[in-house]
């Protein structure tokens, strides 16, 4: 079974595609952001399941929110759509989609772009709205809070709390991780926010 991994070199896909290369049984199509248009293009094609984990969280200008979240997952649906593909298709969506904010609201148009793809074509799709990530190979100052504490901590350098009532959901990457891994066998019905 040929599976694509989009944002391969990201933290969950690292951690994914290990994952899938440690059982073995499944060649993986990596794409990160040095991968060509072509390749993104045939590694679409070729696959029998897209986990489509890039995207943009961080960038010079909310601009790139529209370009790396919405418009990536836009071009990955199109593609299939163009081919009358039935891909499964799993994204890496954010608890975010549902507030107004350039990144939210990138989330969210990716999210609709799946599920348009999804229903138009009958192929599984599922929008995972990822909360709090954490674990192995995570980026202190960019993808998980839990690894800029242990890094300020660990370096005596001060934490800030910027609301120290407000509640945390916190999921560990292996978890996150099995439950990807449980989508391949097709018995995960097509579902938002799983």
């Amino acid at each position: 079974m040929k599976i694509l991994v989009t944002g391969a070199e990201g933290f969950i896909g690292k951690n994914l595609c290990i994952r899938l290369a440690e059982q073995g049984d499944y060649d993986i199509i990596r794409i990160d952001r040095s991968s060509s248009e072509e390749e993104l293009r045939s590694g679409v094609l070729a696959a029998d399941f897209i986990y489509h984990l890039a995207g943009v969280n961080r960038p010079q200008d909310d601009k790139e929110f529209a370009t790396g979240n919405a418009g990536l997952t836009q071009k990955i649906t199109a593609i299939l759509s163009e081919n009358q593909k039935k891909t499964p298709l799993m994204l890496s969506s954010s608890s975010q989609a549902t507030k107004e904010n350039a990144y939210g609201a990138s989330k969210a148009m990716a999210e609709k772009a799946v599920e348009t793809y999804g229903e138009a074509s009958g192929a599984s799709y599922y929008l995972y709205r990822f909360p709090n990530v954490f674990g192995k190979w995570c980026r202190p100052n960019y993808n998980s809070f839990v690894a800029t504490f242990c890094h300020n901590i660990i370096n005596d350098i001060p934490i800030t709390i910027n609301d120290p009532s407000a509640a945390v959901t916190l999921v560990y990457i292996d978890d996150v991780c099995t439950s990807l891994l449980a989508l391949l066998d097709g018995s995960v019905d097509s579902e938002i926010g799983r």
